[in-house]
């Protein structure tokens, strides 16, 4: 320990001998003193850059100056590609063509884009981040909080008063002269400032730097960074002859999530096309069925009943809309109209020429009212009092916050509740298809002058009020539009 001792103190003895005779006459080692020509240079950097740290903060900045460094060194290929892939553009395409090309175009022009940025460019790119960001944390030096122990008439950002800069104790400034050093060493010797600057002048559409000025008073810096005598005033008003100032912080890689953040913006937008469309499509659909867009008909499989498992991941009654609306039409419509036309007027009343089609049409509506009673059991069974209900609310109860393996045995009783919905709703789907082909079939004998199908279609006219023909053509487009409906929800049936 003592060698150790008497090395710091021999070491810090010759950094004071060296320091007294610099050329800069920054320090007074006799008394240990900060001198008027460091506060005079630390001046007249503050007046260079001023501007930079009043229009750019660092923070809020970086995001931005990555998008504005790597968009000064692109191509006008790159831009063009760039600019396509802009959610505005990619909008306008969608009113005029097919999404899917869309997509497959957007895709192409992700894979062009990544591929034009060689590794020649992503290294220019890079370095230029890495200046850029160096100099504007060096410009978000507190200069004024300094500069003021040296004059306390100075005044912030304001350059018209002539400062009187006297000595001080270095104790009062050498923790200030650390923080200097830590973003001053950072500054790139070989940087190209014109590129540094134009990038900040990009940022805020104005010039922020006094390039001729920067020039003068970087000469002087440069040359006192790399005389290393800033340092030695540190290590020798601080005692520690081995203080080094904080290390860089290394190379900046901005382009791949430069690139990402294009990828993942254009497939958003595709995203959320798809999602307008498919509501809008929906919102058609509903309307076109039951003529209003209002249709609520289930009572414990809804959405309203989903705010229970919000602590359960991937949780939930999966297919609320299509058990609503399946329920709504099998109610409203299928047990009325379609029971009137369809199995007491065209099935038992129609005199069919084959059979196997009769007994193909009573099959599918047989089903669909099969399913009906089933969903309208299973909506019934999710009530509060009902036993399955009950199974739900236990298993929700059970789950604790975080806590993934407690959340397995809800997540089972609700996959099962889903799947026997989906399991209904496309069989309530593939049955409501067959009646639908059938009824279209239907339609085109009842307009031929002998019929294939049906031979009595003149005793099933007389038999209701409206014209037969015309109340199928409805129901099957009315089928039609549920069938497309249920599509939307579960995936076309086979």
């Amino acid at each position: 320990m003592g060698d150790d001792e008497r090395q710091k103190k021999r070491a810090l003895k010759t950094i004071g001998k060296n320091l007294s005779k610099d050329r800069y006459k920054f320090y007074k080692p006799r008394g240990r003193e900060i001198q008027a020509p460091f506060a005079r240079l630390l001046y007249e950097l503050y007046k260079s850059i001023s501007m930079v740290r009043q229009l750019v903060q660092t923070t809020e900045a970086s995001s931005t100056l990555k998008m504005v460094v790597i968009e000064s060194l692109m191509d006008e290929r790159q831009r063009a590609i760039r600019d396509s892939l802009d959610q505005r553009v990619i909008r306008e395409k969608t009113r005029t063509g097919d999404l899917k090309e869309v997509a497959d175009h957007v895709k192409d022009s992700m894979i062009n884009l990544v591929g034009s940025f060689d590794a020649n460019k992503v290294k220019r790119i890079n370095v230029l981040y890495g200046n850029v960001r160096a100099f504007v944390e060096f410009c978000h030096f507190d200069y004024y909080f300094t500069l003021k122990k040296f004059d306390s008439a100075i005044s912030e950002d304001s350059f018209t008063y002539k400062p009187r800069f006297d000595g001080i104790a270095a104790e009062y400034v050498v923790d200030d002269i650390r923080d200097f050093l830590d973003v001053a060493e950072h500054l790139p010797q070989d940087a190209d400032w014109d590129a540094v600057f134009d990038v900040l002048a990009a940022y805020r559409n104005v010039e922020t730097v006094d390039r001729d000025q920067w020039r003068k008073v970087w000469k002087t810096l440069s040359g006192v960074i790399e005389s290393q005598v800033l340092r030695d005033v540190v290590r020798h008003a601080g005692e520690d002859p081995y203080w080094e100032p904080r290390a860089d912080g290394g190379v900046h890689r901005i382009v791949e999530p430069y690139l990402n953040e294009i990828k993942i913006d254009a497939e958003r937008t595709l995203q959320k096309i798809s999602r307008e469309r498919r509501d809008s499509r929906i919102e058609q659909l509903v309307k076109q069925v039951f003529g209003t867009t209002v249709v609520a008909r289930t009572k414990n499989y809804t959405d309203k009943a989903n705010v229970q498992f919000q602590r359960i991941e991937g949780g939930g009654y999966a297919y609320v809309e299509a058990m609503n609306y399946l329920k709504a039409y099998l109610l409203d419509y299928f047990k009325k109209d379609v029971r009137e036309i369809v199995q007491d007027l065209l099935i038992v009343r129609g005199k069919w020429v084959t059979n196997v089609q009769a007994q193909q049409v009573s099959d599918a509506y047989h089903g669909v009212l099969s399913v009906s009673e089933q969903i309208i059991n299973l909506d019934e069974s999710l009530s509060e009092e009902a036993e399955l209900g009950q199974k739900v609310r236990r298993a929700v109860g059970r789950v604790v916050d975080r806590d993934r393996s407690s959340q397995k045995f809800a997540r089972d009783v609700l996959d099962k509740v889903n799947a026997q919905v989906l399991r209904l709703v496309n069989e309530a789907a593939q049955n409501l298809i067959i009646i639908g082909k059938n009824l279209k079939a239907l339609i085109e004998d009842i307009d031929r002058r002998e019929y294939e199908i049906i031979t009595n279609w003149k005793e099933l006219d007389a038999a209701i009020e409206t014209p037969l023909r015309d109340r199928m053509a409805g129901m099957y487009r009315q089928l039609f539009h549920v069938v497309q409906l249920l599509q939307v929800y579960v995936g076309k049936s086979n």
